[in-house]
Protein backbone atom coordinates (compact mmCIF):
# COMPACT_ATOMS: atom_id res chain seq x y z
CA UNK A 1 0.00 0.00 0.00
CA UNK A 2 1.13 3.57 -1.04
CA UNK A 3 2.08 5.35 1.51
CA UNK A 4 0.66 9.51 0.58
CA UNK A 5 2.02 10.81 3.81
CA UNK A 6 5.57 10.29 3.05
CA UNK A 7 4.88 11.16 -0.56
CA UNK A 8 3.43 14.42 0.31
CA UNK A 9 5.95 15.37 2.63
CA UNK A 10 8.82 14.59 0.53
CA UNK A 11 6.83 16.74 -2.44
CA UNK A 12 6.44 19.63 -0.03
CA UNK A 13 10.56 19.68 0.90
CA UNK A 14 11.08 19.07 -3.33
CA UNK A 15 8.50 22.25 -3.79
CA UNK A 16 10.33 24.41 -1.49
CA UNK A 17 13.47 24.28 -2.48
CA UNK A 18 12.15 24.55 -5.93
CA UNK A 19 10.62 27.98 -5.01
CA UNK A 20 13.75 29.25 -3.43
CA UNK A 21 16.33 28.14 -6.80
CA UNK A 22 13.78 29.93 -8.68
CA UNK A 23 13.61 33.11 -6.38
CA UNK A 24 17.72 33.37 -6.26
CA UNK A 25 17.92 32.65 -10.28
CA UNK A 26 15.15 35.25 -10.81
CA UNK A 27 17.55 37.81 -8.62
CA UNK A 28 20.39 36.85 -9.85
CA UNK A 29 19.71 36.88 -13.52
CA UNK A 30 17.08 39.90 -13.37
CA UNK A 31 20.09 43.00 -13.94
CA UNK A 32 21.26 40.70 -16.59
CA UNK A 33 18.09 40.12 -18.45
CA UNK A 34 16.78 43.26 -18.25
CA UNK A 35 19.54 45.49 -19.26
CA UNK A 36 19.24 45.31 -22.93
CA UNK A 37 15.82 46.78 -22.42
CA UNK A 38 17.65 49.69 -19.85
CA UNK A 39 19.72 49.99 -22.77
CA UNK A 40 17.58 50.52 -25.72
CA UNK A 41 15.26 53.21 -23.62
CA UNK A 42 18.45 54.78 -23.18
CA UNK A 43 19.85 54.79 -26.38
CA UNK A 44 16.61 56.53 -27.27
CA UNK A 45 16.54 58.82 -25.02
CA UNK A 46 19.97 60.21 -25.96
CA UNK A 47 18.90 60.15 -29.41
CA UNK A 48 16.26 62.34 -29.01
CA UNK A 49 18.18 64.70 -26.94
CA UNK A 50 20.47 65.16 -30.07
CA UNK A 51 17.53 65.19 -31.98
CA UNK A 52 15.98 68.26 -30.24
CA UNK A 53 19.56 70.18 -30.29
CA UNK A 54 19.94 69.76 -33.73
CA UNK A 55 16.11 71.11 -34.02
CA UNK A 56 17.46 73.70 -31.88
CA UNK A 57 20.31 74.57 -34.10
CA UNK A 58 17.82 74.67 -37.50
CA UNK A 59 15.12 76.78 -35.65
CA UNK A 60 17.79 79.54 -34.75
CA UNK A 61 18.81 79.32 -38.45
CA UNK A 62 15.15 80.20 -39.41
CA UNK A 63 15.27 82.71 -37.13
CA UNK A 64 18.59 83.83 -38.96
CA UNK A 65 17.03 83.57 -42.43
CA UNK A 66 13.74 85.14 -41.87
CA UNK A 67 15.65 88.65 -40.99
CA UNK A 68 17.52 88.35 -44.49
CA UNK A 69 13.92 87.46 -46.13
CA UNK A 70 12.71 90.55 -44.91
CA UNK A 71 15.28 92.85 -45.05
CA UNK A 72 15.50 91.60 -48.81
CA UNK A 73 18.80 90.85 -48.60
CA UNK A 74 19.09 88.44 -51.73
CA UNK A 75 22.42 87.55 -51.51
CA UNK A 76 22.37 86.46 -48.03
CA UNK A 77 19.31 84.47 -48.75
CA UNK A 78 20.54 82.69 -51.33
CA UNK A 79 23.89 81.97 -49.64
CA UNK A 80 21.93 80.87 -46.49
CA UNK A 81 20.03 78.49 -48.27
CA UNK A 82 23.09 77.10 -49.74
CA UNK A 83 25.38 76.93 -46.61
CA UNK A 84 24.22 76.84 -43.42
CA UNK A 85 20.86 74.89 -44.65
CA UNK A 86 22.80 72.28 -46.99
CA UNK A 87 22.88 69.92 -44.43
CA UNK A 88 18.93 70.31 -43.63
CA UNK A 89 17.84 67.30 -45.67
CA UNK A 90 20.53 65.19 -44.10
CA UNK A 91 19.44 66.34 -40.50
CA UNK A 92 15.53 65.79 -41.00
CA UNK A 93 15.95 62.18 -42.69
CA UNK A 94 18.01 61.30 -39.38
CA UNK A 95 15.23 62.68 -37.27
CA UNK A 96 12.66 61.25 -39.57
CA UNK A 97 14.47 58.15 -38.64
CA UNK A 98 13.66 57.65 -35.17
CA UNK A 99 9.79 58.27 -35.59
CA UNK A 100 7.17 55.57 -35.72
CA UNK A 101 6.22 54.82 -39.66
CA UNK A 102 2.91 56.91 -39.90
CA UNK A 103 5.11 59.78 -37.97
CA UNK A 104 7.99 58.97 -39.93
CA UNK A 105 6.13 59.22 -43.64
CA UNK A 106 4.30 62.25 -42.37
CA UNK A 107 7.54 63.95 -41.53
CA UNK A 108 9.27 62.57 -44.93
CA UNK A 109 6.76 64.38 -46.74
CA UNK A 110 6.53 67.81 -44.29
CA UNK A 111 10.76 67.54 -45.37
CA UNK A 112 9.78 67.17 -49.17
CA UNK A 113 7.70 70.10 -48.84
CA UNK A 114 10.05 72.16 -47.11
CA UNK A 115 12.86 71.38 -49.59
CA UNK A 116 10.26 72.63 -52.76
CA UNK A 117 9.96 75.66 -50.66
CA UNK A 118 13.30 76.44 -50.25
CA UNK A 119 13.84 75.76 -54.19
CA UNK A 120 11.01 78.85 -54.29
CA UNK A 121 12.91 80.94 -51.98
CA UNK A 122 15.95 80.47 -53.90
CA UNK A 123 14.46 81.40 -57.19
CA UNK A 124 12.40 84.07 -55.76
CA UNK A 125 15.33 85.73 -54.11
CA UNK A 126 17.37 85.41 -57.29
CA UNK A 127 14.64 86.89 -58.93
CA UNK A 128 14.48 89.89 -56.41
CA UNK A 129 10.68 89.09 -55.90
CA UNK A 130 9.83 89.99 -52.27
CA UNK A 131 6.49 88.58 -51.69
CA UNK A 132 7.09 85.34 -53.24
CA UNK A 133 10.22 85.09 -50.98
CA UNK A 134 8.22 85.77 -48.02
CA UNK A 135 5.53 83.56 -48.71
CA UNK A 136 8.02 80.23 -49.81
CA UNK A 137 10.05 81.57 -46.67
CA UNK A 138 6.70 81.05 -44.90
CA UNK A 139 5.57 77.81 -45.99
CA UNK A 140 9.04 76.36 -45.26
CA UNK A 141 8.91 77.91 -41.66
CA UNK A 142 5.37 75.97 -41.47
CA UNK A 143 6.74 72.52 -42.60
CA UNK A 144 9.87 72.72 -39.95
CA UNK A 145 7.19 73.57 -37.20
CA UNK A 146 5.38 70.87 -38.55
CA UNK A 147 7.92 68.36 -38.31
CA UNK A 148 9.29 69.80 -35.02
CA UNK A 149 5.31 69.05 -33.64
CA UNK A 150 5.95 65.49 -34.88
CA UNK A 151 9.56 65.25 -33.28
CA UNK A 152 8.38 66.01 -29.97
Amino acid sequence: MLNIKSYWKGFKKVAIAFCVMMALVGTLFAPVLTQPAIAQSAAKSSALDVSAEKLQVLSDRFDRLEKFVYAQKWNDVITYIHGPFGEIRRELRLIAGQLSKPEKVTANDLANNLFKNFVQLDNAAKGKDAIAAEKAFKNALQDFESIVDLAI
